[in-house]
């Protein structure tokens, strides 16, 4: 860990760890989805539609999320020093994406289908407009590189994970299986642990901005404190 901070604080070190190789990680499940699209084409029935405008979003997404972490800025503090936020955010990142690849049952309607593939695009449609917001602030750990208090963040404190919850949601709409029922409240408890680590390094980094902030705008749910 000495060794990884030594070489992080060169800007060198800093630019090949913090946006490069992260930027190269996403980069690959990008490159996985854009294949996937290029497999969907011509779709003849409604649902099959729904699948594809879903996977469109899904890429705008990744290279959204690999192009901010080419351009974000240097953190100017962490609250990752042990091993539990940092692990926390990593589970809390890709739990879904086992659920994601399982099948649906047989028995789903097709309008629970397209109920799904409604909710996740729009779902993911605000957590695109939440990292747009967030810009170059962007981060995966519990790190701050900026304040960001406009747009989604006037309704909620973590409007990317609120994004990624609702579509979550969808998923569960095509996929009600018990066992997913458990992984998405294991994801919902990962996300708000994970406000908890952010919250801490910002009222940290921002001790008058950042509690004034929190005592306008709910932490996850608008309207609900």
């Amino acid at each position: 860990m000495a060794a990884f901070r030594a070489v992080e604080a060169t800007p060198l070190g800093n630019l090949l760890l913090a946006n490069v190789w992260p930027a190269y990680v996403f980069a690959l499940p990008l490159a996985a989805r854009i294949y996937s699209v290029t497999r969907l084409t011509h779709p003849t029935s409604l649902h099959a539609q729904a699948v594809l405008l879903q996977e469109v979003v899904t890429v705008v997404f990744l290279a959204l999320v690999a192009l901010l972490f080419a351009i974000r800025r240097r953190a100017i503090r962490r609250d990752h020093a042990t091993l539990v936020p940092g692990l926390v955010a990593l589970v809390g990142t890709f739990l879904l994406n086992v659920v994601a690849y399982l099948p649906a049952d047989d028995t789903t309607s097709t309008e629970a289908l397209l109920a799904s593939s409604a909710v996740v695009i729009l779902g993911t449609l605000f957590t695109i407009w939440s990292l747009a917001t967030l810009g170059r602030c962007f981060g995966l750990f519990p790190e701050v590189r900026g304040l960001v208090t406009r747009g989604p963040y006037r309704l909620v404190r973590h409007p990317v994970y609120l994004g990624e919850i609702i579509s979550a949601v969808g998923l569960l709409l095509a996929k009600p299986h018990p066992l997913i029922f458990l992984v998405f409240g294991a994801f919902v408890a990962l996300q708000f642990w994970r406000t908890v680590y952010e919250e801490r390094a910002l009222s940290a980094a921002y001790p008058n901005e950042y509690p004034a902030f929190a005592r306008r705008v709910p932490r996850l749910i608008p309207g609900w404190r």
